[in-house]
Protein backbone atom coordinates (compact mmCIF):
# COMPACT_ATOMS: atom_id res chain seq x y z
CA UNK A 1 0.00 0.00 0.00
CA UNK A 2 2.66 2.67 1.41
CA UNK A 3 0.60 4.20 4.15
CA UNK A 4 2.89 7.46 3.89
CA UNK A 5 1.41 7.71 0.86
CA UNK A 6 -2.17 7.46 2.17
CA UNK A 7 -1.32 10.28 4.77
CA UNK A 8 -0.28 12.14 1.83
CA UNK A 9 -3.32 11.78 -0.26
CA UNK A 10 -5.84 12.56 2.83
CA UNK A 11 -3.50 15.99 3.12
CA UNK A 12 -3.91 16.70 -0.45
CA UNK A 13 -6.94 15.49 -1.17
CA UNK A 14 -7.36 18.64 -4.03
CA UNK A 15 -4.93 17.09 -6.15
CA UNK A 16 -5.68 13.03 -5.08
CA UNK A 17 -9.32 13.63 -6.52
CA UNK A 18 -8.40 13.85 -9.75
CA UNK A 19 -7.50 10.02 -9.89
CA UNK A 20 -10.06 8.69 -12.06
CA UNK A 21 -10.21 10.64 -15.29
CA UNK A 22 -8.61 8.05 -17.38
CA UNK A 23 -5.96 5.96 -18.19
CA UNK A 24 -4.08 8.25 -20.27
CA UNK A 25 -2.04 11.42 -19.52
CA UNK A 26 1.24 11.70 -20.79
CA UNK A 27 3.24 8.70 -21.90
CA UNK A 28 5.48 8.36 -18.69
CA UNK A 29 8.78 6.70 -18.47
CA UNK A 30 10.27 4.28 -20.45
CA UNK A 31 10.18 0.75 -18.70
CA UNK A 32 12.37 -2.25 -19.09
CA UNK A 33 12.15 -3.28 -23.30
CA UNK A 34 11.17 -0.15 -24.03
CA UNK A 35 7.67 -0.46 -22.51
CA UNK A 36 5.85 3.20 -21.66
CA UNK A 37 4.93 3.70 -17.58
CA UNK A 38 2.30 5.71 -17.45
CA UNK A 39 2.28 8.75 -16.05
CA UNK A 40 0.20 8.38 -13.03
CA UNK A 41 2.21 5.07 -11.82
CA UNK A 42 4.92 7.72 -10.90
CA UNK A 43 4.68 8.10 -7.04
CA UNK A 44 0.55 6.92 -7.18
CA UNK A 45 -1.61 7.76 -4.36
CA UNK A 46 -4.74 6.81 -3.81
CA UNK A 47 -7.21 9.49 -3.74
CA UNK A 48 -8.62 10.30 -0.28
CA UNK A 49 -12.19 11.06 -2.41
CA UNK A 50 -14.28 9.84 -5.49
CA UNK A 51 -13.32 6.89 -7.80
CA UNK A 52 -10.41 5.09 -6.45
CA UNK A 53 -11.20 6.12 -2.65
CA UNK A 54 -11.61 4.14 0.33
CA UNK A 55 -12.21 4.24 3.93
CA UNK A 56 -9.33 3.21 6.34
CA UNK A 57 -11.27 3.07 9.87
CA UNK A 58 -8.77 2.64 12.85
CA UNK A 59 -10.13 -0.70 14.88
CA UNK A 60 -11.44 -0.41 18.23
CA UNK A 61 -8.70 0.53 21.12
CA UNK A 62 -9.81 -0.56 24.01
CA UNK A 63 -6.55 -0.03 25.80
CA UNK A 64 -4.93 3.34 24.41
CA UNK A 65 -2.28 1.47 22.70
CA UNK A 66 -2.97 2.55 19.19
CA UNK A 67 -3.54 6.43 20.96
CA UNK A 68 -0.11 5.80 22.14
CA UNK A 69 1.72 5.05 18.71
CA UNK A 70 3.13 7.90 16.63
CA UNK A 71 1.28 8.77 13.47
CA UNK A 72 3.13 6.07 10.69
CA UNK A 73 2.06 3.21 13.20
CA UNK A 74 -1.32 4.12 13.57
CA UNK A 75 -2.06 4.77 9.85
CA UNK A 76 -0.13 0.67 9.01
CA UNK A 77 -3.66 -0.24 11.00
CA UNK A 78 -6.23 1.54 9.26
CA UNK A 79 -9.15 -0.88 7.95
CA UNK A 80 -6.86 -3.38 9.28
CA UNK A 81 -9.82 -4.79 11.44
CA UNK A 82 -12.66 -3.14 9.15
CA UNK A 83 -13.89 -6.09 7.45
CA UNK A 84 -17.14 -8.62 7.59
CA UNK A 85 -16.65 -11.44 10.41
CA UNK A 86 -13.50 -10.06 11.80
CA UNK A 87 -12.77 -11.31 15.15
CA UNK A 88 -9.26 -8.92 15.71
CA UNK A 89 -8.68 -7.26 18.58
CA UNK A 90 -5.69 -4.39 19.51
CA UNK A 91 -5.19 -5.03 23.10
CA UNK A 92 -2.32 -4.27 25.76
CA UNK A 93 0.41 -6.69 25.43
CA UNK A 94 0.61 -9.34 27.99
CA UNK A 95 4.10 -9.50 27.63
CA UNK A 96 4.99 -5.83 28.32
CA UNK A 97 7.08 -6.15 31.07
CA UNK A 98 8.09 -9.56 30.63
CA UNK A 99 11.37 -11.21 29.30
CA UNK A 100 12.43 -15.28 30.31
CA UNK A 101 13.22 -16.59 34.05
CA UNK A 102 16.05 -17.66 32.69
CA UNK A 103 19.47 -16.68 30.65
CA UNK A 104 19.75 -17.97 27.09
CA UNK A 105 20.17 -19.70 24.89
CA UNK A 106 16.51 -20.01 24.81
CA UNK A 107 14.36 -21.96 23.47
CA UNK A 108 11.73 -21.62 20.18
CA UNK A 109 9.41 -24.08 19.02
CA UNK A 110 7.71 -23.13 15.89
CA UNK A 111 3.64 -24.59 15.17
CA UNK A 112 3.06 -24.28 11.31
CA UNK A 113 0.26 -25.03 8.98
CA UNK A 114 0.84 -26.88 5.21
CA UNK A 115 3.49 -26.42 3.15
CA UNK A 116 1.84 -26.60 -0.01
CA UNK A 117 3.10 -23.54 -1.53
CA UNK A 118 6.26 -21.47 -2.49
CA UNK A 119 5.21 -18.98 0.04
CA UNK A 120 5.09 -21.44 2.72
CA UNK A 121 8.43 -23.24 1.97
CA UNK A 122 10.49 -20.39 1.52
CA UNK A 123 8.85 -19.06 4.16
CA UNK A 124 9.76 -21.99 6.74
CA UNK A 125 13.09 -22.47 5.19
CA UNK A 126 14.00 -18.68 5.83
CA UNK A 127 12.77 -18.69 9.02
CA UNK A 128 14.94 -21.61 10.68
CA UNK A 129 18.19 -19.67 9.41
CA UNK A 130 17.05 -16.43 10.45
CA UNK A 131 16.16 -17.86 14.07
CA UNK A 132 19.16 -19.89 13.81
CA UNK A 133 21.25 -15.92 13.38
CA UNK A 134 19.11 -14.49 15.91
CA UNK A 135 21.24 -13.47 18.98
CA UNK A 136 19.84 -15.60 22.14
CA UNK A 137 18.61 -19.08 20.09
CA UNK A 138 19.57 -21.59 20.85
CA UNK A 139 17.19 -24.88 20.16
CA UNK A 140 15.00 -24.41 17.36
CA UNK A 141 11.97 -27.06 17.44
CA UNK A 142 10.04 -26.77 13.71
CA UNK A 143 6.33 -28.78 13.65
CA UNK A 144 4.10 -28.50 10.04
CA UNK A 145 1.00 -30.73 9.65
CA UNK A 146 2.63 -31.05 6.45
CA UNK A 147 0.40 -31.72 3.01
CA UNK A 148 -2.65 -31.62 4.92
CA UNK A 149 -5.11 -28.70 5.85
CA UNK A 150 -5.71 -30.30 9.37
CA UNK A 151 -6.56 -27.84 12.61
CA UNK A 152 -7.09 -30.66 14.57
CA UNK A 153 -3.59 -31.95 14.29
CA UNK A 154 -2.23 -28.71 14.29
CA UNK A 155 -4.08 -28.07 17.69
CA UNK A 156 -2.82 -31.31 19.31
CA UNK A 157 0.99 -30.19 17.91
CA UNK A 158 0.93 -27.19 19.50
CA UNK A 159 -0.07 -28.78 22.86
CA UNK A 160 2.79 -30.84 22.68
CA UNK A 161 5.13 -27.85 21.75
CA UNK A 162 3.10 -26.50 25.18
CA UNK A 163 4.38 -29.12 27.34
CA UNK A 164 7.89 -29.47 25.79
CA UNK A 165 8.20 -26.08 27.93
CA UNK A 166 9.83 -23.66 25.45
CA UNK A 167 10.48 -19.97 25.69
CA UNK A 168 8.34 -18.92 23.47
CA UNK A 169 6.29 -19.99 20.49
CA UNK A 170 5.65 -19.39 16.71
CA UNK A 171 2.30 -20.35 15.19
CA UNK A 172 0.91 -19.33 11.84
CA UNK A 173 -2.80 -21.06 11.78
CA UNK A 174 -5.26 -20.79 8.93
CA UNK A 175 -8.00 -20.73 11.70
CA UNK A 176 -6.89 -18.59 14.61
CA UNK A 177 -9.82 -18.43 16.59
CA UNK A 178 -9.40 -22.18 17.52
CA UNK A 179 -5.94 -21.18 19.09
CA UNK A 180 -7.57 -18.76 21.43
CA UNK A 181 -7.78 -20.67 24.51
CA UNK A 182 -4.88 -23.16 24.33
CA UNK A 183 -2.49 -19.48 23.75
CA UNK A 184 -3.96 -17.86 26.70
CA UNK A 185 -3.14 -21.44 28.31
CA UNK A 186 -0.37 -21.60 27.26
CA UNK A 187 0.30 -17.50 28.81
CA UNK A 188 -0.58 -18.60 31.89
CA UNK A 189 2.82 -21.41 31.96
CA UNK A 190 4.46 -17.77 31.07
CA UNK A 191 4.78 -18.67 27.35
CA UNK A 192 4.21 -16.24 25.03
CA UNK A 193 3.03 -17.09 21.55
CA UNK A 194 3.96 -14.91 18.45
CA UNK A 195 2.10 -15.70 15.07
CA UNK A 196 2.46 -14.72 11.39
CA UNK A 197 -0.50 -13.94 9.11
CA UNK A 198 -2.74 -15.36 11.72
CA UNK A 199 -3.71 -13.21 14.41
CA UNK A 200 -5.24 -14.47 17.29
CA UNK A 201 -7.00 -11.78 19.30
CA UNK A 202 -6.29 -12.18 22.87
CA UNK A 203 -3.43 -10.51 24.92
CA UNK A 204 -1.50 -13.39 25.31
CA UNK A 205 -0.72 -13.52 21.63
CA UNK A 206 1.68 -10.88 19.85
CA UNK A 207 0.30 -11.19 16.08
CA UNK A 208 2.73 -10.17 13.48
CA UNK A 209 0.87 -9.22 10.16
CA UNK A 210 0.53 -6.87 7.05
CA UNK A 211 -2.16 -5.06 6.59
CA UNK A 212 -3.61 -6.45 3.45
CA UNK A 213 -6.95 -4.76 3.72
CA UNK A 214 -4.60 -0.99 2.70
CA UNK A 215 -2.69 -3.26 0.34
CA UNK A 216 -5.39 -4.58 -1.28
CA UNK A 217 -7.41 -1.02 -1.37
CA UNK A 218 -4.01 0.93 -3.15
CA UNK A 219 -4.01 -2.12 -5.39
CA UNK A 220 -7.71 -1.50 -6.42
CA UNK A 221 -7.82 2.11 -6.76
CA UNK A 222 -4.46 1.82 -8.97
CA UNK A 223 -6.69 -0.88 -11.13
CA UNK A 224 -9.30 2.33 -11.16
CA UNK A 225 -6.71 4.04 -13.29
CA UNK A 226 -5.54 2.17 -15.51
CA UNK A 227 -9.75 1.58 -16.41
CA UNK A 228 -10.12 5.15 -16.43
CA UNK A 229 -13.24 4.76 -13.23
CA UNK A 230 -14.90 2.72 -15.71
CA UNK A 231 -15.70 -0.95 -16.80
CA UNK A 232 -16.77 -4.60 -15.36
CA UNK A 233 -14.80 -6.41 -12.86
CA UNK A 234 -14.92 -10.16 -12.23
CA UNK A 235 -13.35 -10.95 -8.80
CA UNK A 236 -11.49 -14.27 -7.95
CA UNK A 237 -11.75 -14.59 -4.56
CA UNK A 238 -10.52 -17.79 -2.75
CA UNK A 239 -12.88 -18.80 0.27
CA UNK A 240 -15.66 -16.72 1.52
CA UNK A 241 -15.06 -18.69 5.00
CA UNK A 242 -11.34 -17.04 5.22
CA UNK A 243 -11.01 -14.07 7.24
CA UNK A 244 -8.00 -12.97 4.36
CA UNK A 245 -10.09 -13.34 1.80
CA UNK A 246 -13.11 -10.99 3.68
CA UNK A 247 -10.48 -8.51 4.22
CA UNK A 248 -8.90 -8.33 1.26
CA UNK A 249 -12.54 -8.62 -0.86
CA UNK A 250 -13.86 -5.65 1.20
CA UNK A 251 -11.18 -3.43 0.34
CA UNK A 252 -11.73 -4.23 -3.64
CA UNK A 253 -15.42 -3.90 -2.67
CA UNK A 254 -15.24 -0.84 -1.91
CA UNK A 255 -12.56 0.99 -3.93
CA UNK A 256 -14.30 -0.43 -6.81
CA UNK A 257 -18.21 0.70 -5.65
CA UNK A 258 -16.76 4.25 -5.08
CA UNK A 259 -16.70 4.72 -9.22
CA UNK A 260 -20.18 5.21 -10.50
CA UNK A 261 -18.73 3.92 -13.63
CA UNK A 262 -17.61 0.79 -12.77
CA UNK A 263 -19.35 -2.31 -11.38
CA UNK A 264 -18.46 -5.77 -9.90
CA UNK A 265 -19.52 -8.25 -12.55
CA UNK A 266 -19.32 -11.24 -10.99
CA UNK A 267 -17.26 -13.76 -8.39
CA UNK A 268 -15.35 -17.20 -9.03
CA UNK A 269 -13.74 -18.93 -6.15
CA UNK A 270 -10.32 -20.31 -6.59
CA UNK A 271 -9.64 -21.97 -3.03
CA UNK A 272 -6.28 -20.23 -3.17
CA UNK A 273 -4.97 -22.47 -5.74
CA UNK A 274 -4.24 -22.73 -9.73
CA UNK A 275 -6.14 -25.70 -10.46
CA UNK A 276 -9.58 -24.18 -8.79
CA UNK A 277 -8.73 -20.93 -9.68
CA UNK A 278 -8.56 -21.88 -13.58
CA UNK A 279 -11.93 -24.31 -13.06
CA UNK A 280 -13.68 -21.88 -11.69
CA UNK A 281 -13.04 -18.84 -13.71
CA UNK A 282 -13.51 -20.92 -16.91
CA UNK A 283 -16.80 -21.59 -15.97
CA UNK A 284 -17.41 -18.39 -14.78
CA UNK A 285 -16.16 -17.29 -18.74
CA UNK A 286 -18.30 -19.88 -20.36
CA UNK A 287 -21.78 -18.85 -18.68
CA UNK A 288 -20.88 -14.75 -18.80
CA UNK A 289 -20.00 -13.53 -22.27
CA UNK A 290 -20.22 -9.94 -22.10
CA UNK A 291 -16.55 -7.93 -21.59
CA UNK A 292 -14.84 -8.32 -18.57
CA UNK A 293 -12.53 -4.72 -18.37
CA UNK A 294 -10.76 -5.74 -14.93
CA UNK A 295 -10.36 -8.48 -12.82
CA UNK A 296 -9.11 -8.70 -9.18
CA UNK A 297 -7.08 -12.22 -7.71
CA UNK A 298 -6.62 -13.59 -4.26
CA UNK A 299 -3.26 -15.17 -3.75
CA UNK A 300 -2.00 -18.17 -5.15
CA UNK A 301 -4.20 -17.53 -8.41
CA UNK A 302 -3.35 -15.49 -11.08
CA UNK A 303 -1.28 -17.77 -12.89
CA UNK A 304 -4.72 -20.24 -13.28
CA UNK A 305 -6.78 -17.15 -14.12
CA UNK A 306 -4.49 -16.20 -16.78
CA UNK A 307 -4.26 -19.53 -17.61
CA UNK A 308 -8.39 -19.12 -17.98
CA UNK A 309 -8.19 -16.46 -20.15
CA UNK A 310 -6.19 -17.54 -22.87
CA UNK A 311 -7.50 -20.80 -23.36
CA UNK A 312 -10.65 -19.14 -23.86
CA UNK A 313 -9.33 -16.51 -26.26
CA UNK A 314 -10.90 -13.56 -24.36
CA UNK A 315 -7.77 -10.75 -23.50
CA UNK A 316 -6.60 -10.76 -19.95
CA UNK A 317 -7.99 -7.69 -18.69
CA UNK A 318 -5.74 -5.44 -16.01
CA UNK A 319 -5.66 -6.98 -12.99
CA UNK A 320 -5.36 -6.61 -9.14
CA UNK A 321 -3.24 -9.47 -8.23
CA UNK A 322 -2.67 -10.21 -4.12
CA UNK A 323 0.59 -12.84 -4.00
CA UNK A 324 3.15 -11.34 -6.00
CA UNK A 325 3.05 -14.46 -8.27
CA UNK A 326 5.82 -15.25 -10.40
CA UNK A 327 4.15 -16.22 -13.13
CA UNK A 328 1.65 -13.39 -13.30
CA UNK A 329 4.54 -10.95 -12.97
CA UNK A 330 6.31 -12.48 -16.01
CA UNK A 331 3.41 -11.95 -17.75
CA UNK A 332 2.40 -8.41 -16.52
CA UNK A 333 6.55 -7.36 -17.68
CA UNK A 334 6.84 -9.08 -21.07
CA UNK A 335 3.60 -7.28 -22.03
CA UNK A 336 4.16 -4.26 -20.52
CA UNK A 337 3.69 -2.02 -23.88
CA UNK A 338 -0.23 -2.62 -23.49
CA UNK A 339 -0.96 -4.35 -20.08
CA UNK A 340 -1.09 -2.62 -16.98
CA UNK A 341 -1.87 -4.00 -13.34
CA UNK A 342 -0.59 -4.09 -9.55
CA UNK A 343 0.48 -6.15 -7.42
CA UNK A 344 0.62 -6.63 -3.57
CA UNK A 345 1.94 -9.22 -1.02
CA UNK A 346 3.81 -10.22 2.08
CA UNK A 347 7.03 -11.82 0.82
CA UNK A 348 8.19 -14.50 2.60
CA UNK A 349 11.82 -13.61 2.96
CA UNK A 350 11.22 -10.12 4.71
CA UNK A 351 8.37 -12.00 6.81
CA UNK A 352 10.20 -14.58 8.38
CA UNK A 353 13.11 -11.98 8.80
CA UNK A 354 10.48 -9.72 11.10
CA UNK A 355 8.95 -13.03 12.94
CA UNK A 356 12.51 -13.51 14.26
CA UNK A 357 13.18 -10.58 15.11
CA UNK A 358 10.07 -10.04 17.38
CA UNK A 359 10.53 -12.88 19.02
CA UNK A 360 14.20 -12.14 19.32
CA UNK A 361 13.45 -8.80 20.86
CA UNK A 362 10.87 -10.36 23.59
CA UNK A 363 13.56 -13.05 24.56
CA UNK A 364 15.88 -10.03 24.88
CA UNK A 365 13.56 -8.20 27.45
CA UNK A 366 12.57 -5.04 25.21
CA UNK A 367 8.92 -4.99 25.91
CA UNK A 368 5.87 -5.16 23.01
CA UNK A 369 3.51 -2.76 24.03
CA UNK A 370 0.71 -4.27 22.36
CA UNK A 371 -0.34 -7.86 20.56
CA UNK A 372 -0.83 -6.37 16.93
CA UNK A 373 2.64 -5.42 15.40
CA UNK A 374 1.07 -4.42 12.05
CA UNK A 375 3.48 -2.90 9.07
CA UNK A 376 2.59 -1.96 5.75
CA UNK A 377 2.75 -4.39 2.62
CA UNK A 378 4.74 -3.73 -0.54
CA UNK A 379 2.52 -2.53 -3.63
CA UNK A 380 3.86 -2.87 -7.08
CA UNK A 381 2.41 -0.80 -10.30
CA UNK A 382 3.63 -0.37 -13.67
CA UNK A 383 6.37 2.74 -12.53
CA UNK A 384 7.95 -0.50 -9.82
CA UNK A 385 7.40 -3.18 -11.88
CA UNK A 386 11.10 -3.32 -13.05
CA UNK A 387 12.39 -3.56 -9.12
CA UNK A 388 10.54 -6.38 -8.53
CA UNK A 389 10.30 -9.00 -11.80
CA UNK A 390 13.24 -11.10 -13.23
CA UNK A 391 13.57 -10.92 -16.58
CA UNK A 392 13.68 -14.50 -16.83
CA UNK A 393 9.81 -15.11 -15.90
CA UNK A 394 7.20 -16.30 -18.27
CA UNK A 395 3.57 -16.51 -17.51
CA UNK A 396 4.65 -20.38 -16.47
CA UNK A 397 7.29 -19.25 -14.36
CA UNK A 398 6.17 -20.97 -10.79
CA UNK A 399 6.68 -19.32 -7.32
CA UNK A 400 6.12 -16.53 -5.30
CA UNK A 401 8.42 -13.25 -5.53
CA UNK A 402 10.87 -13.69 -1.88
CA UNK A 403 11.65 -9.90 -1.77
CA UNK A 404 14.41 -8.19 0.47
CA UNK A 405 14.92 -8.59 4.50
CA UNK A 406 14.12 -5.07 4.69
CA UNK A 407 10.53 -4.79 2.68
CA UNK A 408 8.58 -5.31 5.78
CA UNK A 409 8.43 -4.13 9.09
CA UNK A 410 12.28 -3.50 9.09
CA UNK A 411 14.05 -3.09 12.62
CA UNK A 412 13.77 1.01 12.75
CA UNK A 413 9.95 0.76 12.31
CA UNK A 414 9.83 -2.45 14.78
CA UNK A 415 11.54 0.06 17.29
CA UNK A 416 7.69 2.09 17.62
CA UNK A 417 6.36 -1.53 19.08
CA UNK A 418 8.87 -2.25 22.03
CA UNK A 419 9.38 -0.54 25.44
CA UNK A 420 13.02 -0.37 25.27
CA UNK A 421 13.84 -0.97 21.76
CA UNK A 422 17.78 -2.13 21.25
CA UNK A 423 19.53 -3.48 18.74
CA UNK A 424 20.10 -7.59 19.01
CA UNK A 425 23.19 -7.44 17.84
Amino acid sequence: MRNVRIAAALVASALAAAGCGGSGGSAGTAAAGGAKVPAYAENFAPPASGCGSFTTKAPADPDGVVAALDQKHQDALGGYADFPGSTVKVLKSRWADWKPSHAGPYTVAVSWGQLVSDFQVQLVDNLKKDLAATKGVGAVEVRTTGSNLDIAQQLQQYASLVQSKPDIILLETPSPDSFNGPVQKAAAQGIPTVTLLSPVPVDGAVNVDGNNYLAAAEGASYLTKVLGGKGDVLTVRALATAPVDNQINTAWKRVIESCPGMKLAGEAFGAFTEAAAKSETLKYLGTHPAKLDGVTIMPGEAVGVLQAFKQTGRPVPPAAEVGMDKGFIGHWQRNQASYHASSTSLPPVPAARALAEVSGRMLAGQGVKLNTVVGEVPVINDATLADWADPSWTATTLGTVSGKADDFLPSKELDGFFANPAPLD
